[in-house]
C-alpha cells in the first residue's frame, strides 16, 4: 500500500463503505440488474490495494448482515474482488480501457464462483436479484441442468455489475487525475513525510475498528390515562347456540393482534370476525378447548383438554407440546408470560416452565410438582409469577423458585383468581369474594388493603383492561377502580349472569365476556349516553331536559329531577321538590340566565341562579306545554288554550281561536328574523303572528302535508340565517321560504318526526319515532333521494324518543334528549366515530378451490395456470354498526361493489389477463359513500418473467453486450497484437530509413567527392529546395522528399569521367555533351529507387528549360514535373551564388538581374518569384548557408 496520510486513507475508506452501502440500496430500491455494492471495494483496492479494499468490502457485509445475517458469509465475494483487483492493479491491469475490461471479466469469473457456491448453500441456488432470477427460470423453461442455470443466472448479473463497476472506477480515476491540480490540498492524496509510517497492518486494524459499529435508539412507549368508563350504558348482545355459537358454551376468549377473536369451547376453537363463528376444525390437534393465551409475539397458545398446547402463529399450528415431551399433563389449565419470555403453565397434574426455542416449538425446563394442579397464573413486568392452586393456595415465584406465599393471617383464605396491575401490585379474590391486594417488597407478600365485592359469588378472573380491573364471577361481573381509590362496582350484564369465566376488550373497546354455561356477552359503546337512569333514577318519560347552571333538569310526568353535570349523580333543591306531581312539559333558559319550568297544570316556575323561585300564571289554568322567549324579551307561552305574551311576568295578551286560531292548541313556537312568530297548532295549521296578532293562517290547501304541526325549526345555511324554516307535520317534512311558499320534502325517507336540528356543517338531524335521522340539507332541499345515517336502538339510542318533547343542545355540542325511559346524550360532532375504527383485510383468495392466505405488505402471486380467482374480504367489526364496504379490481369493475357488512360475500373475477392488479378494499362512511379507510392489495396474475418483454429486451441486450464484448475482446486482442507486430516493423522500416538516409547521404558525398568544383553542392541545393516547396504548400512528407531529391539530383555525375567533370578549362562540346548525359544516368540510376518519390525526375529533368530549350528531353512549361522545374531552380541558384574552382560566387544583384531575365525562359515564373521573395524577405542567407555547408563538408 502507497503511505498515504492516515487522515486520507480514513476519509477515502468511509467514503467507499458509503458508496457500497448506497449503491446496494439504490439497486434493491430500483429493481436493477446489477448489485452496485463494490465500487467502493475496487475504488480502496487500486488507490491503498488488497488488504484495505478486503476490509472495506468486508465490512460493508457486516453491516448489511445486521439486516440479513445471511450478508456475513457472501463477505468472501466482496474480500475476493478486493485482493484480484488489487493484486492486478498494481501490475498495470488498469492503465488503459483494454486492460481495465480484461480485469472486469477475470473478477467476474470470480464472483461467478463464489456466488454461486454460496447461493446454493444459502438460497438453493438463486441470485436474489429479480432479473438474474428470471434468468434462471427462462433456462428451467428450456430444461437446461441446475447447475447451468444457476451459473448462467448468476453471471448475467455479475457480468454487467462488474463490466460497469470497473468502468466506472478507471473513468473517475482518469477524470480525478485531470481535475486534481484544481482540487483543495486534503483531497489529493500525498505521501507520508519522514519515517514514522504507520505499520500496514497497524493501519488496517485501526480502519477495522473505525468500520464496525453499532447504534440502538430505544423509544419509551407513551401511556396515556382513561377515565373510568359507565359500562351500564353499554349495549349487550348474548351469543349462544341460538346465533352462532353452538354448544351455548365458551371456556375462554382471546383476540390476537390482528384484532380476530378466538372462543375456546369443548367443541373447539371458533373464530369470530365479527360477522360469523368459524369452527377450525383443520387445526388436528385443537379438538376442545380450556384456555386461551396471546404472548408478547402475537402467538396464540391454545391449551386443551385433553391434547397439550399448540402454538398458533398467523392463523397456522406452528408447534405442539404434550406429555410426550415433557408436559405434566394433557389437560392445560391456564398460562403466563415472564418479561424474559418464558411461558408458565398450569395443568392438572403440576406447574410447568417451557421456554420457546428458534424453530418455533416449547421445551419443558422445570416442573414445580410442589405446586399441584393449578387454576390461575399472572404475571408482573419484574419477572415475579402469582400462582393460585385448585387447593386455594397463593404463592409467589421468581427465577424459576418459589419465593413467598400469604401472610399467615391469611392462611385461611381460599384464593379463586389473581392479577397483577400495571403499578406491580397484585389483586387476589378468595372464596369469600373479597379481593385482597398485595404489595411485593423482597419477594414477600404484604396485604394493603381488602375490597369487597357482594354480591359477587367466586371470582373465577380477575382481568386488568380499560384502565380497571374486571372480575368475572358465577354471578355475573364487577369492576374494581384501582386507579381511583380501588372502588368496586357492579357491570350490568342483564340476563347473562352465570359461570362467567374470563372477559376480553377487543380492539374497537367493546367488551367480551365468556361463560362455560350461556355462552358469549358482547357490551359495545355507543355514541348515545344514558344520563337519567344511570343517576338511579327509575324509568320514566322525560318530556325536556336543559342543562342550566351546572345542573342537568328533566321534566317528566311527576316533576322535576337534576343531577350535577360534572359527576351525574342525583340531586335535589327547592324548586325540584316543589315539582313533585306536575307534569312538567317544557323547560327553557332565557336571555337573563333563568330558567323556567312550564307545568301543564300549575303554570309556570322561573328559577335564577341564586335559586330564587318565581310563579305566573299558576291558577288560570292554562295548561301550558311550550315556552319561547322572543328577541324583546317577552315570555311566549302556549298550550291548550291558545297563546299568552308575558313582559316582566305581566301577561300583556292572549290569543285564542276568537283572534284567528283555527285550532287554539298551539305545539310549538319559532320567532323568525324579522320577528314574526310562527305558531304550529294540533290541526289549524301555522298561525303567522306579528304585532301579537295573527295575521294569516298557512294550512293544507296552501300546501302543508297536514294541519298538525309538530314543530317549526328556523333554517340555516352554514352560519346564516336564509329566513325560511322547516315545518313537522303529522305525516311529512315542509319547507316554507320566507315568502312563505311551501315544499313538501317527499324524499325525506321517514314520516312520523318529532323534531329537528339543522347544523352549520350542513347535516340535519331528525328526531323521531324511529330514531334519529341524519342527512345533508342540501341534499334534502334538492329532492332528489337522500343519503341517511340512522341513529336508532342497533346504534345505541336507549329508549325512543318521546314525542312533543324539547331537547337541549350545549356548548359542547352535546344533544339531550327526552326520551320514553329516561335521557340520552349524542354528541353531534362524534356521533358516527365509530364507523372510522373497523379495520379491514382480505381474508383469503380462492384459486382452483385452494385457499390462499394473503398479506398486505405483499403482492399475492396468482398461479400462472389459473385466470380466475375468488377474493373473500373481510371485515373485522365487533361494534354496533353495519359498516359499509366496497371492493374494486382496478381495470376490471366498471364500479366499486358496495355492500355492508351483513351482505358481505365473496366475489369471483374471471378470464384475468397476465399483469398487475390493483384491489382495493375501502371501508365506507355511514352514508355508504366516501371512503374512509383504504387498504390496497396487489394481485398479479402470474405469469413466467421470460414471457414480458422487456426481460426479452434485458437478456438480448446482455446477450448482445456478452457477444459485443467478446466480439471486441478477441478484436482488441488481434489488433493489440498486430499493433505490437506494426511497432516491430515500423521499428524496422524505421531502422531501414535510416539506413536510407545514411546511404543518400554517402552516395551525395561520393559524388561530391568526385566533382571538387561544386563543395556541397547538392547539400545546398537540396535547401533551396526544401525553402522552396515550403512556399508551395508542401506538407512535412512531401518537403522532406524534395530535401533527399535535391541531394540526389547530380547523381548521375558519378557515371561521368573524372577528367570532364573536374577539368578547370572550358568544356569542348564533345564534353559538354558527355557532361549532359549526367542526367539521363541519374533518371537510370534512380529510377527503380522507390522509397523517395519523384526522385528519378528531379534527377533526369532538372536541365529541363521553362522555354523547352533544355536537355535532354526538350520539355517545357507544366510538362516539366513541379520537383524538377524546383531542383532545376535551386540548383542554377547555387551555381550563382557559391565559389567554384574555376571562379568566385557573382554578386547577389547579378543573381537577382539573372533570375528575373532567366523568368518564363529558363524558370518556372511562380517559383522565381517565391525565390526572389526569399530572398527579399531573408529567409534565404546565402552567406549562412555557404557557411554551414562548408562547415558540414568540413
Amino acid at each position: 500500500m502507497k503511505k498515504y496520510k492516515t487522515y486520507q486513507i480514513i476519509l477515502l475508506v468511509i467514503v467507499s463503505l458509503l458508496l457500497n452501502l448506497c449503491g446496494k440500496n439504490l439497486a434493491e430500491a430500483l429493481n436493477l440488474p446489477l448489485w452496485l455494492d463494490s465500487f467502493g471495494t475496487v475504488l480502496t483496492a487500486y488507490v491503498a490495494g488488497p488488504l484495505l479494499g478486503a476490509i472495506v468490502g468486508a465490512a460493508g457485509n457486516v453491516i448489511y448482515g445486521f439486516v440479513n445475517p445471511i450478508s456475513f458469509a457472501y463477505s468472501i465475494t466482496s474480500i475476493s474482488i478486493a485482493l484480484v483487483v488489487g493484486y492486478f492493479a498494481r501490475r498495470g491491469s488498469m492503465k488503459n480501457v483494454f486492460k481495465t475490461m480484461s480485469l472486469s471479466v477475470l473478477v467476474t469469473g470470480v464472483c461467478v464462483v463464489t456466488s454461486c457456491i454460496l447461493n446454493l448453500i444459502f438460497y438453493d441456488g438463486v441470485t436474489n436479484n429479480f432479473w438474474g432470477d428470471g434468468i434462471i427460470e427462462l433456462l428451467k423453461h428450456w430444461g437446461f441442468p441446475r447447475l447451468v442455470q444457476i451459473i448462467i443466472g448468476e453471471f448475467y448479473v455479475d457480468f454487467v455489475d462488474k463490466v460497469f463497476t470497473m468502468v466506472a472506477v478507471y473513468v473517475f480515476i482518469q477524470v480525478y487525475r485531470k481535475i486534481k491540480k484544481y482540487l483543495p490540498k486534503f483531497l489529493v492524496l500525498q505521501k507520508e513525510k519522514g519515517s514514522g509510517e504507520e505499520n500496514l497492518t497497524t493501519v488496517n486494524v485501526k480502519m477495522f475498528s473505525i468500520l464496525i459499529f453499532l447504534l440502538a435508539v430505544f423509544i419509551a412507549p407513551a401511556q396515556a390515562k382513561a377515565s373510568t368508563k359507565k359500562f351500564d350504558t353499554y349495549i349487550k348482545t348474548i351469543y349462544n347456540n341460538t346465533n352462532g355459537l353452538p354448544g351455548g358454551e365458551a371456556n375462554d376468549i382471546a383476540s390476537t393482534p390482528d384484532g380476530i377473536l378466538w372462543i375456546g369451547t369443548y367443541a373447539g376453537l371458533y373464530r369470530h370476525n365479527g360477522k360469523e363463528f368459524y369452527r377450525m376444525s383443520e387445526y388436528e390437534s385443537v379438538k376442545t378447548v380450556r384456555c386461551l393465551f396471546v404472548d408478547s409475539k402475537g402467538q396464540m397458545l391454545v391449551g386443551t383438554n385433553d391434547n397439550g398446547i399448540s402454538v398458533i402463529e398467523g392463523e397456522e399450528v406452528i408447534s405442539t407440546l404434550s406429555e410426550k415431551e415433557g408436559l405434566p399433563s394433557d389437560s392445560v389449565r391456564c398460562f403466563a408470560e415472564t418479561s424474559d419470555g418464558l411461558y408458565y403453565i398450569g395443568s392438572a397434574a403440576d406447574l410447568a416452565v417451557a421456554k420457546q426455542l428458534e424453530d418455533g416449538s416449547l421445551q419443558v425446563i422445570k416442573v414445580f410438582i410442589e405446586a399441584g394442579s393449578v387454576q390461575r397464573l399472572t404475571a408482573d413486568k419484574n419477572g415475579n409469577v402469582a400462582t393460585v392452586t385448585a387447593s386455594g393456595k397463593l404463592f409467589l415465584i421468581n427465577d424459576l423458585q418459589i419465593v413467598s406465599s400469604v401472610p399467615a393471617s391469611l392462611e385461611s383464605e381460599k384464593f379463586v383468581s389473581a392479577c397483577f396491575t400495571e403499578d406491580g401490585k397484585l389483586y387476589a379474590a378468595t372464596e369469600s369474594n373479597k379481593v385482597i391486594v398485595f404489595e411485593i417488597a423482597g419477594n414477600t407478600l404484604q396485604s394493603v388493603n381488602t375490597i369487597f365485592c357482594d354480591p359477587l359469588k367466586h371470582i373465577n378472573s380477575i382481568v386488568s383492561n380499560s384502565e380497571v380491573l374486571f372480575l368475572c364471577s358465577d354471578s355475573g361481573a364487577g369492576y374494581i377502580d384501582y386507579k381511583n381509590g380501588n372502588r368496586f362496582s357492579l357491570v350490568d350484564t342483564g340476563l347473562f349472569n352465570n359461570s362467567i369465566d374470563n372477559m376480553i376488550e377487543d380492539y374497537q373497546g367493546n367488551l367480551w365476556f365468556s361463560s362455560s354455561r350461556l355462552g358469549l356477552l358482547k357490551m359495545c359503546e355507543t355514541a348515545f349516553e344514558e344520563i337519567y337512569r344511570s343517576a338511579g333514577f327509575d324509568e320514566a318519560v322525560v318530556n325536556s331536559v336543559i342543562k342550566f347552571n351546572g345542573k342537568i333538569y328533566f321534566g317528566t310526568d311527576d316533576g322535576l329531577s337534576m343531577i350535577d353535570a360534572a359527576t351525574g349523580r342525583a340531586e335535589e333543591n327547592e324548586l325540584t321538590l316543589k315539582m313533585k306531581g306536575l307534569r312538567v312539559r317544557c323547560l327553557m333558559q332565557d336571555s337573563k340566565n333563568c330558567m323556567w319550568v312550564c307545568t301543564y297544570t300549575k303554570g309556570l316556575y322561573r328559577l335564577n341562579k341564586a335559586g330564587q323561585i318565581t310563579a305566573y300564571e299558576t291558577d288560570t289554568a292554562q295548561q301550558f306545554r311550550v315556552l319561547l322567549e322572543l328577541s324583546d324579551g317577552t315570555i311566549a307561552a302556549a298550550g291548550k288554550k291558545g297563546l299568552t305574551f308575558l313582559k316582566d311576568g305581566v301577561v300583556q295578551k292572549r290569543l285564542t281561536k276568537a283572534d284567528g286560531f283555527d285550532n287554539q292548541v298551539v305545539l310549538t313556537l319559532s320567532q323568525l328574523d324579522d320577528g314574526t312568530l310562527i305558531a304550529g297548532t294540533d290541526g289549524g295549521g301555522i298561525a303567522v303572528i306579528k304585532d301579537q296578532k295573527i295575521e294569516r293562517l298557512l294550512q293544507r290547501q296552501d300546501g302543508l302535508t297536514s294541519n298538525v304541526i309538530l314543530r317549526t325549526v328556523k333554517d340555516y345555511k352554514g352560519s346564516e340565517s336564509t329566513g325560511a324554516f322547516y315545518v313537522i307535520t303529522s305525516n311529512g317534512i315542509c319547507y316554507v321560504d320566507k315568502d312563505f311558499n311551501i315544499t313538501p320534502l317527499s324524499n325525506f325517507p321517514y314520516s312520523n318526526n318529532y323534531d329537528m336540528v339543522v347544523r352549520e356543517d350542513g347535516n340535519i338531524f331528525v328526531l323521531g319515532s324511529a330514531g334519529i335521522y341524519v342527512v345533508n340539507r342540501d341534499e334534502l332541499l334538492s329532492l332528489n333521494k337522500v343519503d341517511y345515517i340512522l341513529l336508532d336502538l342497533k346504534r345505541g339510542l336507549l329508549g325512543s324518543l318521546t314525542a312533543n318533547s324539547w331537547n337541549y343542545i350545549d356548548e359542547d355540542d352535546n344533544l339531550y334528549l327526552s326520551c320514553d325511559t329516561g335521557a340520552n346524550c349524542l354528541n353531534l360532532k362524534n356521533f358516527d366515530k365509530v364507523d372510522t375504527t373497523c379495520r379491514l383485510q382480505l381474508k383469503t383468495i380462492i384459486v382452483n378451490g385452494k385457499h390462499y392466505s394473503v398479506k398486505k405488505d405483499l403482492p399475492f402471486i396468482i398461479p400462472g395456470d389459473s385466470d380466475s380467482i375468488e377474493v373473500v374480504p373481510e371485515i373485522l367489526n365487533y361494534s354496533i354498526n353495519n359498516p359499509f364496504i366496497s371492493l374494486y379490481l382496478e381495470g376490471v369493475d366498471e364500479h366499486p361493489n358496495v355492500m355492508t357488512q351483513n351482505e358481505l360475500v365473496s366475489v369471483i373475477y374471471s378470464n384475468l389477463k397476465s399483469r398487475k392488479y390493483n384491489l382495493h378494499v375501502s371501508l365506507l362512511d355511514s352514508k355508504g359513500q366516501k371512503v374512509v379507510e383504504e387498504i390496497v392489495y396487489e394481485i398479479e396474475h402470474q405469469s413466467h418473467i421470460y414471457d414480458y418483454w422487456w426481460f426479452k429486451v434485458y437478456a438480448a441486450l446482455v446477450l448482445i453486450m456478452m457477444i459485443a464484448w467478446l466480439t471486441w475482446y478477441i478484436t482488441a486482442a488481434i489488433q493489440n497484437l498486430r499493433f505490437e507486430k506494426q511497432e516491430k516493423e515500423l521499428s524496422y522500416i524505421r531502422e531501414q530509413v535510416h539506413m536510407s538516409d545514411e546511404t543518400i547521404l554517402s552516395i551525395a558525398k561520393a559524388v561530391e567527392a568526385r566533382d571538387k568544383r561544386t563543395g556541397r553542392h547538392s547539400l545546398r541545393v537540396a535547401v533551396y529546395s526544401m525553402l522552396i516547396a515550403a512556399e508551395l504548400g508542401f506538407d512535412g512528407e512531401e518537403i522532406e522528399n524534395m530535401r533527399q531529391i535535391g541531394l540526389l539530383h547530380d547523381i548521375g555525375k558519378i557515371g561521368v569521367p573524372d577528367s570532364i567533370l573536374n577539368k578547370p578549362a572550358k568544356l569542348t562540346e564533345e564534353e559538354y555533351n558527355i557532361m549532359k548525359t549526367h542526367v539521363d544516368m541519374g533518371g537510370e540510376i534512380l529510377k527503380d529507387f522507390t522509397h523517395i518519390k519523384n526522385v528519378a525526375d528531379g534527377a533526369r529533368y532538372h536541365h529541363e528549360r521553362y522555354d523547352g530549350t533544355g536537355y535532354n528531353c526538350g520539355l517545357k512549361g507544366e510538362e516539366i514535373p513541379i520537383q524538377a522545374r524546383i531542383i532545376g531552380l535551386a540548383d542554377a541558384f547555387d551555381a550563382m551564388t557559391s565559389n567554384r574552382v574555376y571562379r568566385n560566387a557573382m554578386p547577389m544583384d547579378d543573381v537577382i538581374e539573372e533570375l528575373k531575365n532567366g523568368k518564363g525562359t529558363q524558370f518556372d515564373p511562380a517559383l522565381v518569384d517565391i525565390l526572389l521573395e526569399l530572398i527579399n524577405s531573408g529567409r534565404i542567407d546565402v552567406y549562412e548557408i555557404n557557411k554551414q555547408s562548408a562547415g558540414i563538408e568540413d
